[in-house]
């Protein structure tokens, strides 16, 4: 009886606190990251799986179900998502029923994903399609950090860096973009790491266009 209740005070607990509120069942990896409102699909979180050092930014949306043939069938169709070891899904990103992004790829903002995304590549759009790959954007970015350095995050927050960096970062973002160390403080997942489906049993399933 009082199951529910506890339940309910620690998930207002937690959004109180801006920590994720992550639904039962979801499968999480080690160091993933998620932001604030970020959306599960509650009732399957189950089909949900999170792997190692994946980035869910905030205001994104993760679906494991589609009731839209539902008044005409009455069925709704669900699948699971995987989002694989090293992934990226930028913000107010959807991933729909039946994706898996692959290992170190990388979700544009705003992008709706209908179609897994292969390994190290980007996609972006709506729907989310190929636009470059995570190697290529990598180079690109070690010349420009070479060229510009990196500045200290949790100075640059506390308006703490010294005069003469200030104005290097101001020139480097004015210029091409400015590099920080570490992420800015934001709520990390701390919930229980469930565990991670089995790898002979997985199967991840493509989807069709919605």
């Amino acid at each position: 009886m009082l199951a529910r209740p506890f339940r309910l005070l620690r998930r207002a607990w937690r959004l109180a606190r801006g920590v994720p509120d992550l639904p039962p069942g979801v499968r999480l990896g080690q160091r993933v990251y998620v932001g604030r409102d970020v959306q599960f699909d509650y009732r399957y979180a189950r089909f949900i799986t999170l792997e190692d050092d994946v980035t869910i930014v905030s205001g994104s949306s993760i679906l494991c179900h589609d009731a839209s043939s539902f008044r005409r069938l009455g069925v709704t169709w669900v699948a699971p998502v995987r989002v694989c070891d090293g992934a990226y899904v930028g913000s107010r990103s959807v991933l729909m029923p039946g994706v898996t992004v692959g290992p170190g790829a990388v979700v544009g903002a705003g992008s709706v994903v209908t179609r897994d995304v292969p390994a190290g590549a980007i996609v972006a759009g709506v729907p989310a399609r190929r636009i470059g790959s995570v190697a290529s954007l990598d180079r690109r970015r070690r010349d420009l950090l070479r060229d510009g350095g990196s500045f200290d995050s949790d100075l640059v927050y506390r308006n703490a860096l010294p005069e003469e960096s200030q104005e290097a970062l101001l020139r480097a973002i004015q210029q091409s973009g400015g590099f920080f160390t570490t992420y800015p403080d934001s709520p990390l997942v701390a919930a229980e790491r469930l565990p991670r489906p089995r790898s002979d049993g997985d199967q991840s399933t493509q989807a069709s266009d919605p």
